[in-house]
């Protein structure tokens, strides 16, 4: 979704870090000219530490990567699962879209690095069907 919404120009007002002059519409989310990690090299590495601490916080406090059922006790919007048979789907269900998620980000970066368009230009040329 990021990089669709980026690349679409919709983008949070403001600035990514006040003391480079860096405003979030300047970091470009394409992985085309052989920038395989897009953006990310565009932000300062004090920024980047930031994320990757609330990633930390998150995988290690609030949600921990030991918990490999995937039932983190918050329920199903809100609401508890009663039965283990439907409870046990529907975490493999959620399991199997963020894998499916996972490969299609990963096939619009290859896409973008192949063809040197971002996937909203090759869509508005007609090349994506």
């Amino acid at each position: 979704v990021g990089q669709v919404v980026h690349a679409n120009g919709i983008v949070f007002d403001g600035y990514i870090s006040k003391s480079s002059n860096l405003k979030f519409a300047d970091i470009d989310t394409s992985c085309v000219g052989g920038k395989i990690l897009g953006g990310l090299t565009e932000i300062p590495a004090a920024g980047l530490a930031q994320i990757l601490a609330l990633f930390a916080l998150i995988e290690l406090a609030w949600m921990p990567a030991s918990q490999y059922d995937g039932d983190y006790g918050v329920g199903w919007f809100g609401e508890d699962i009663v039965d283990e048979e439907i409870k046990a789907r529907k975490l493999n269900v959620e399991l199997n879209n963020g894998r499916a998620a996972m490969l299609a980000v990963f096939g619009n970066m290859v896409g973008e690095a192949a063809t040197g368009q971002t996937l909203a230009e090759s869509w508005g040329d007609g090349a994506i069907l």
